[in-house]
């Protein structure tokens, strides 16, 4: 995708980067950043107490891309004053690179951690409050990236930086039916949080947290039990709120 190409690039110009080594904490936010706006001098704007990442003319851009709980206070000062954008990455494809103080490669292998927007309700639940909310909006991205680390010493390892290589894809997350539609229809009825974490391929927690975000929304109902498993059923969610 030619947009975050670009993107990556104004990045790593940004930063200044000349080479492994030189790198910074911030390659993937800052990649980030620019893809959605690319314009730098709509970057870092004060607005209601707060820096925002970015502030376009479709409202503010905030790229977080761990602990998105941190946002709360932003999201409290900028939810009433306009739409928000939080942008958060999940990895389905990570390259380890190791290399040394010179920045010589050492060794590189593929990680076999592969997330999706599944294992990403573990972050995505801590903003439950803020999911419904009209103004605003979560953006998934699918992303590629290198992520290098330095050995200092035979028992010294220190994480350098994590850098963006493709875009594999967005989920826009703006609607409780932009949420009732990551419920694969091959989940047959009355389903538990096993059987749903089998079939989307992540975590029991994810999955428990998952569906506790479709029964705040209405999308899904309690439906008995299956010995000591809560049962779990569609309510024909059709949204109709906004």
């Amino acid at each position: 995708m030619l947009e975050f190409e670009n993107a990556i690039a104004a990045a790593e110009q940004d930063m200044g980067c000349k080479g492994i080594g030189t790198l910074g904490e911030k390659s993937l936010h800052l990649a980030l950043k620019y893809y959605f706006a690319p314009d730098p001098d709509t970057h870092e704007r004060q607005v209601g107490g707060f820096v925002a990442d970015a502030v376009t003319e479709t409202g503010i851009i905030e790229v977080q891309t761990r602990g998105l709980s941190r946002l709360k206070p932003k999201l409290d000062a900028f939810l009433p004053i306009c739409p928000v954008t939080v942008v958060h990455p999940v990895i389905t494809d990570k390259l380890l690179l190791r290399v040394d103080e010179n920045g010589e490669l050492l060794s590189q292998r593929k990680s076999p951690k592969h997330e999706t927007v599944y294992s990403a309700m573990r972050e995505i639940y801590t903003l439950r409050d803020y999911l419904e909310h009209p103004h605003f909006s979560l953006c998934i991205c699918e992303l590629k990236l290198a992520e290098y680390s330095v050995q200092h010493s035979r028992s010294r390892r220190e994480k350098l930086d994590r850098v963006p290589l493709a875009l594999c894809g967005e989920r826009r997350l703006e609607t409780p039916a932009d949420y009732a539609a990551l419920l694969p229809d091959a989940l047959a009825e009355p389903f538990t949080v096993p059987e749903t974490a089998d079939l989307l391929h992540t975590t029991e927690l994810s999955a428990r947290l998952f569906l506790n975000l479709l029964h705040r929304m209405g999308i899904v109902a309690e439906a008995g039990r299956n010995g000591r498993l809560k049962c779990w059923k569609r309510t024909g969610f059709c949204d109709i709120r906004r």
